[in-house]
């Protein structure tokens, strides 16, 4: 897969809320997640799948119905960054996310830059 494939691949287990898949198939032991700032409960640079899928797990506790469609994807070599359409209840804003990808086919790299201020007024209470 190339790395297109491979981060539509990933759009679609989150999608389908297949996160051990997703986690198993796509991402790389040693992983790190971004999601720039510090007050957002996702903020942080997550290093690892074991923090990655910790703070994934945080997704439907904060949000009803959250969904991320990808609407375009733009790839040079290793790299790719995807525009989202992201939704949730309350919520329907657009999302970047930026995605490197081993000689494994594995993500090491993932950022998300992210409608915080959409997702922060769509949270649960």
């Amino acid at each position: 897969m190339n790395v297109k494939e491979i981060s539509n691949r990933g759009y679609e287990l989150f999608g389908k809320g297949d996160m051990a898949t997703f986690f198993n198939e796509l991402i790389d032991d040693n992983c790190v997640w971004t999601f720039p700032g510090k007050d957002h409960p996702l903020s942080g640079e997550h290093a690892g799948k074991e923090a990655m899928m910790q703070n994934f797990a945080k997704i439907p506790q904060l949000w009803d119905n959250f969904k991320v469609t990808p609407d375009f994807m733009i790839a040079e070599g290793n790299k790719v960054f995807t525009k989202i359409n992201a939704s949730a209840d309350g919520m329907e804003t657009i999302f970047g996310h930026y995605f490197e990808v081993n000689d494994h086919g594995k993500i090491t790299t993932m950022m998300t830059f992210d409608d915080s201020l959409s997702m922060l007024n769509a949270m649960k209470s």
